[in-house]
């Protein structure tokens, strides 16, 4: 079932808990909701039955980032999808690495070209199967001036950017083709 809606973006949301234990946790959900006033993305967090470290991390710090994957880190991403234990970091168990800016609490990851510095908006419970939308407002956003084009749009063909089918078919996003704004 879940490869049948085809690649999606997949991303690595960085957290930081109330102990100061970073964590970093590989996501496929990842969807824009506004593009101003304000900035908003959100993202699926699977059912409360199992700690959900990234979860309750935002719920207790409100702030957390969104990281695109790239293929020269691509295999210590996926790792990151590992069952690790509470209070230990996925940072440090998969060799990626932790950078932080002046405002974001969270750790962005080093090695990602796109990165995105969020707080935390509001949570929507989707009822019957305990699962939630977090939504956040993007507060600062890093990635190469060379990969922005005149028209503002990211060149993710030039960034090499991953996007999965599934929970583990990775696939490199590929030429893309603009298509002007359709009116009738």
């Amino acid at each position: 079932m879940n490869t049948l809606p085809g690649p999606r973006g997949v991303h690595l949301v960085g957290t930081k808990g109330y102990r100061g234990t970073e964590n970093l946790g590989v996501f496929s959900s990842v969807v824009h909701i506004s593009a101003s006033s304000p900035p908003l993305l959100g993202f699926i967090m699977r059912p409360l039955t199992v700690p959900r470290d990234t979860y309750h991390n935002i719920k207790a710090n409100k702030w957390f980032t969104i990281n695109t994957l790239h293929p020269d880190f691509l295999d210590e991403a996926h790792q990151t999808s590992a069952n690790y234990p509470t209070g230990e970091s996925e940072f440090a168990a998969t060799g990626l690495t932790p950078e932080y800016s002046e405002s974001c609490k969270a750790p962005y990851v080093a090695e990602s070209r796109v990165r995105l510095g969020l707080t935390l908006e509001e949570e929507h419970k989707i009822s019957g199967i305990e699962t939630f939308f977090v939504v956040g407002r993007v507060r600062e956003i890093f990635l190469p001036d060379e990969a922005v084009a005149a028209t503002g749009h990211v060149d993710h063909e030039m960034l090499r950017t991953m996007s999965v089918a599934g929970l583990d078919n990775y696939h490199e996003v590929g030429k893309g083709k603009r298509m002007p704004y359709a009116r009738p």
